[in-house]
């Protein structure tokens, strides 16, 4: 049997740097990873480029929403015959993972190998959770549906903020193990052996069509200075659920970038596969076109960084 893991977790709450530790602690096995992304350009799956990794990327909408479900299927079939002992599925961060088992349920009868499902791990910003909780459903859901929940960016939260944030988690779901950390530093292995499904019973997922987040994709066409960069990511992160990516500055070449409100990194990108390419991700469209056209205007960047 295949064993098979669900991440989950809001936009930016640190899915990936989780995953990149998993991908390190299981080296020597052969691992599959689906990684899925709302927008139309994939830059976890950059991100996460290893060798010996089986890996498939479903972008442009949530597995768990009809959008792209079927797709979601393919993977987990073709997975199943691919030779991996092991499979790490990283959601959107606005996905909701309440059908997951039915989805498993229904793929059954096809599958080469067949799947131990070990359960989901959420990961939570310590941060900004309780700010979010009580407006996006999916979030809730994300909890509910977990056996594991990771209290990351500790060091991020105010005073009270974190015992805050485990008291909501065990109102919504008093089953799951809860660990506190920063970074995503944890005994991943002592996660995994304690990991079940919740004793929930599976439902249709609420991510639709309608529902779904509006994507934004902005590339640099040319080179860009780093504060002109800092200035707009300032200006337009804020009103944006999650912007991440990568541009080409003039002081660092490739660089990647990483928002969430407030919260900005530019790091310079050493890798290969990398396209000057942001992605920002809002829950409006026509007002954060006018907030990005405006914010590129203002820092000097109009033509420089295209939508």
């Amino acid at each position: 049997m295949i064993e098979l893991t669900l991440l989950t977790g809001f936009l930016g709450a640190g899915k990936t740097t989780l995953l990149r530790s998993l991908l390190k602690g299981f080296e020597n096995e052969k691992i599959g990873v689906i990684i899925n992304e709302f927008g139309e350009i994939n830059i976890d799956g950059v991100l996460l480029q290893k060798d010996g990794v089986e890996m498939r990327q479903l972008s442009n909408g949530s597995i768990f929403c009809a959008c792209i479900k079927d797709k979601f299927v393919t993977g987990l079939i073709e997975m199943s015959g691919s030779g991996v002992s092991r499979l790490f599925i990283e959601a959107s961060g606005l996905a909701d993972p309440a059908s997951m088992e039915r989805i498993l349920e229904g793929v059954r009868e096809q599958l080469y190998t067949p799947y131990d499902y070990r359960g989901a791990i959420c990961v939570v910003d310590a941060e900004t959770y309780l700010d979010l909780q009580d407006v996006l459903p999916a979030l809730r859901s994300q909890v509910e549906y977990s056996g594991a929940v990771v209290i990351n960016k500790a060091d991020l939260a105010g005073n009270g903020q974190v015992e805050a944030v485990s008291a909501a988690i065990t109102e919504l779901n008093a089953g799951a193990g809860q660990y506190v950390t920063s970074f995503c530093r944890l005994d991943f292995r002592e996660i995994l052996r304690r990991l079940s499904p919740v004793d929930r019973e599976s439902r249709e997922s609420t991510n639709t069509v309608e529902s779904r987040p509006k994507t934004f994709v902005l590339r640099s066409a040319e080179p860009v200075e780093r504060s002109s960069l800092l200035r707009f990511l300032r200006a337009a992160a804020p009103s944006a659920y999650r912007i991440k990516g990568f541009c080409r500055t003039a002081e660092d070449g490739m660089t990647e970038v990483s928002a969430v409100g407030t919260r900005i990194k530019l790091r310079p990108w050493e890798g290969d596969g990398a396209e000057p390419d942001l992605v920002v991700i809002s829950s409006v469209g026509i007002r954060m076109m006018s907030l990005i056209v405006g914010a590129l205007e203002d820092c000097g960047l109009r033509g420089k960084l295209t939508l």
